[in-house]
């Protein structure tokens, strides 16, 4: 195969390894799929990066449904505002928001609520779920201000959830953990070697020497090959 064509396989693998870490977006020019459910207000560009997407009462943002194999636990990183901060009404507690992973029944899954504790306008802020029961199942993510009055919502700009741990698959060889041993495990071996993205060799110390080399690429072809590890 010539060097470019090569190159073009390495890109390829690298922006697919990268794309697996983020499992849900939610921005300006990214919101396909996503509810939001305050009656009569459709999302889009303006009102996202309005910071418009208001939460409160009974309005809320709601993902689309989402699997995650092989995923221990995410990370939900949100970035929004916090509206009506300098009156007087505007109460911390209230605005606290609810970070809740949903099924389709809209039964509550998890739940972190994230209060706030100081009256700041800006915020990004993250909460943790371990998933690993969950992560076979189609499930949502909910954002929402429950108990906050007019004074202290809480409006969404950005969400964005991401990978925090993997559930190892335990396969030796299975450099990507999928579960198998194939020649994409090669392509993960060969992707970290050119870019250090441990993203696409989460078992990439097959040989178990403490360190990802070229020798783990041999041992990953010995197995394909049927050939035993020493």
């Amino acid at each position: 195969m010539k060097r470019s064509a090569l190159l073009l396989l390495f890109l390829v693998s690298i922006l697919v390894a990268h794309a697996a870490d983020v499992l849900l977006e939610f921005k300006t020019y990214n919101f396909d799929g996503w509810v939001y459910t305050q009656s009569g207000v459709e999302i889009n560009n303006n009102n996202i990066s309005q910071d418009n997407i208001n939460l409160y009462g009974d309005y809320a943002l709601i993902s689309p449904e989402i699997t995650a194999p092989n995923v221990k636990s995410i990370t939900v990183n949100v970035v929004g505002r916090t509206n009506g901060y300098e009156e007087s009404e505007y109460n911390n507690t209230l605005g606290k928001v609810y970070v809740q992973l949903i099924n389709d029944k809209d039964s509550v899954l998890q739940e972190v609520k994230h209060t706030f504790t100081t009256k700041v306008r800006d915020r990004n802020f993250e909460v943790d779920f371990e998933i690993t029961d969950i992560a076979d199942e189609p499930f949502k993510l909910r954002l929402a201000c429950w108990d906050a009055n007019i004074e202290s919502r809480f409006s969404v700009r950005k969400v964005f959830m991401t990978v925090k741990e993997y559930n190892l698959s335990g396969v030796v060889g299975d450099v990507n953990n999928d579960g198998v041993v194939t020649s994409a495990d090669v392509t993960s071996l060969y992707d970290f070697l050119l870019t250090g993205d441990a993203s696409s060799a989460l078992n990439g110390d097959v040989n178990g020497d403490g360190s990802i080399t070229s020798t783990d690429v041999t041992e990953v072809y010995n197995i394909l090959l049927g050939v035993s590890l020493k």
